[in-house]
């Protein structure tokens, strides 16, 4: 099942990273094969609030749609009619009207709501069941094939996606990079991929340090597979400078503090500072793939007072927010709704808020954001409960989850590279391991089956060679 899982990881971020909307009805198959394969249990003690929130956010989002009477729905939503007669969409007095102004488009979005919830409880029963270890090596490697992809498209056909698709833009010059046409949205899956790639390497690396010193050590900590993930995570960290993303530097960056921070209490002394040299050292190797003269201009761009333009988008997001406040003006609508509100010339569209809580506040209203945000505390709580259980291997994996999780939180304030269907994905597959239970340790496979790491086999569960002293705690059997 883990395979299932890349696969389906693997379709949305290298089918145009699911911008278009006919790759949703592959991607929602492989989600409905998956759970049907991964019988994920929902409402189970422990997460009943955070599954529950989920499915009050869907409910939410499906009530949106339901037709009402008209003055049924100029009660709950005062300014809807307003919108749609300035839009000249206005509907007969006596027809029945749902809240949401574009209610194909918040068909679009609950499709696409349902299809990420399950794919998050599928990736969460995976991991619990063995899957861990798999899932990260295999965004790993799906890292990797990204960054080489950007990197070759950028010099062999800067304007066209996989060298010969023309992307629909502003700009009639694109440059895309690998599936995303936008730098931004290319960040959002690295910052998501590197954070969990690097708690891995550090799982496999720690506590085999921990088993002796010296060369010997050493030798065990950089095996094949250590190198490559480091690999990965130094080429998808140079992708990430390269692209000249700020919100994307902002946030890893954020990142690796969080990492830092949370590996304090698994290292203690010099292992801290040597986990931050380390981080610092990638960074320090990805400067030769970037234009540092451009990434100094991007960065300069920063410091004017509207943060690029963004507070205009955010003032007109928020008088949106204000006039739709209980019911939100629909999941999806929020290009229709500021085709009304949008102040500045309409030669700039804002089809997106650049703040994902705004957007999902002006879409959702509280309706849809009370249990969003129920579910985004229980979630937390739960991952910082297990991280104070976690022990070695598994406490990296979680680790290098919620440090992703913090990095996507924090860009989101200035971006919505959620709405992409290839983050959205890796989004639901990385909250997975943050939260997800770790199996009962106590307990032994029946006579006759051998376990996934069996006493004498390496970190990666291949036999033949003895543990090294130490390392018997290197990786609990469910990694």
């Amino acid at each position: 099942m883990p395979q299932a899982l890349l696969a389906l990881v693997a379709w949305t971020l290298f089918a145009f990273a699911g911008a278009y909307r006919w790759t949703l009805v592959p991607t929602a198959l492989l989600a409905l094969a998956l759970a049907v394969a991964a019988r994920p249990p929902l409402l189970a003690a422990g997460r009943r609030t955070l599954d529950g929130a989920l499915l009050a956010c869907l409910a939410g989002v499906a009530l949106q749609m339901v037709p009402l009477p008209a003055a049924l729905r100029d009660r709950l939503s005062p300014c809807a009619a307003a919108v749609d007669r300035a839009l000249s969409f206005a509907p007969a007095p006596d027809r029945l009207v749902p809240l949401s102004l574009d209610p194909a488009a918040t068909a679009w979005a609950l499709a696409a709501a349902v299809t990420l919830v399950v794919v998050f409880w599928s990736a969460r029963a995976i991991v619990e069941r063995h899957g861990l270890r798999a899932v990260s090596r295999g965004v790993a490697w799906l890292g990797i094939v990204l960054s080489v992809v950007v990197f070759v498209q950028r010099f062999s056909s800067p304007h066209h996606i996989y060298g010969f698709w023309a992307p629909i833009a502003r700009t009639a010059t694109p440059t895309p990079f690998g599936p995303y046409v936008n730098r931004n949205d290319l960040a959002t899956w690295l910052l998501l991929a590197v954070p969990l790639v690097f708690g891995y390497a550090a799982a496999r690396t720690v506590p085999r340090l921990r088993g002796g010193a010296g060369a010997a050590a050493l030798e065990r900590a950089l095996d094949a597979r250590t190198v490559l993930l480091a690999g990965a995570v130094m080429l998808m960290m140079a992708t990430l400078v390269a692209s000249l993303s700020r919100s994307g530097l902002a946030a890893i960056l954020a990142a690796l503090a969080t990492l830092f921070a949370l590996g304090r209490r698994q290292l203690r002394g010099t292992g801290s500072g040597a986990l931050a040299a380390v981080a610092v050292t990638l960074l320090l190797l990805t400067l030769p793939f970037t234009d540092t003269a451009a990434l100094g201009a991007r960065l300069g761009d920063t410091l004017p007072g509207d943060v690029g333009g963004r507070v205009a988008i955010w003032r007109d997001s928020w008088r949106m927010a204000r006039d739709f406040a209980a019911t939100g003006l629909g999941a999806g609508a929020f290009a229709r709704g500021m085709l009304a509100y949008q102040r500045a010339p309409l030669a700039i569209f804002f089809n997106h808020a650049h703040n994902e809580y705004l957007q999902m506040l002006a879409e959702g209203g509280l309706l849809v954001a009370v249990p969003a945000a129920v579910a985004l505390a229980s979630g937390l709580r739960q991952a910082v409960r297990k991280l104070r259980e976690d022990q070695d291997a598994l406490f990296w994996f979680r680790s290098g989850a919620v440090s992703g999780l913090v990095a996507v939180a924090i860009q989101s304030v200035w971006d919505t590279g959620l709405r992409m269907p290839a983050n959205g994905v890796l989004f639901a597959v990385v909250a997975a391991i943050a939260v997800h239970d770790a199996p009962d340790r106590s307990r032994r496979p029946p006579a006759g089956r051998c376990p996934d790491a069996a006493p004498g086999s390496d970190a990666d569960g291949r036999a033949g060679r003895t543990a090294p002293a130490g390392a018997a705690a290197l990786e609990p059997d469910h990694l």
